[in-house]
């Protein structure tokens, strides 16, 4: 292929549309979500939100460990998508590496507020950095990584979790029905 053949876009521009159209699939997917589906348990030992002391916290924020994890909640994964994710990297570029906040919300309504606000942050702080940049040392074990392998990594968490909660929306509808 002659250099003149080559496709003109950049490949944070693929990448970055690429991530706008998974977004807009999980807006279309939480459209309606009701606080019942938000915190809803099908199977015992979810990870979920939990009243500690009147405050909505976030059952196993942090645990890397857990093996197999519990199954979680629509409300633990859109805790994960905005602030295990999302506002986590958004505050690692800025050269903040504290652990993810465990507060959430049990509100529906407002955990995709959150979700948007968290995703439109770390959206701009990808668009402004060069795909192929380095993360360095507050990144850990992605310290030798670049920006693009993040936004891989990122898309990756991103599109998973949103299916998983496109799941649970349809097994939520289901429930008890005998088709």
């Amino acid at each position: 292929m002659a250099v003149s053949d080559r496709p003109t876009t950049e490949i944070s521009d693929v990448i970055l549309a690429s991530m706008d159209r998974m977004y807009g699939q999980l807006v279309q997917r939480l459209d309606g979500l009701t606080a019942a589906e938000f915190l809803w348990e099908p199977v015992g030992g979810m990870w979920s939100v939990r009243d500690i002391d009147g405050q909505p916290v976030v059952d196993g924020a942090g645990d890397r460990e857990a093996d197999p994890p519990p199954m979680p909640t629509i409300a633990w994964r859109l805790w994960h998508i905005a602030i295990d994710c999302f506002d986590d990297y958004t505050r690692r570029f800025g050269g903040d590496d504290s652990d993810a906040p465990a507060s959430w919300t049990f509100d529906p309504d407002e955990a995709i507020a959150l979700v948007d606000e968290k995703w439109k942050a770390y959206r701009a702080t990808i668009a402004s950095r060069d795909f192929f940049d380095q993360l360095g040392p507050n990144w850990e074990h992605w310290a030798e990584s670049c920006v693009a392998d993040m936004a891989m990594h990122a898309s990756n968490e991103f599109v998973h979790h949103a299916a998983e909660i496109g799941l649970m929306r349809d097994w939520y509808r289901d429930r008890g029905s005998d088709r």
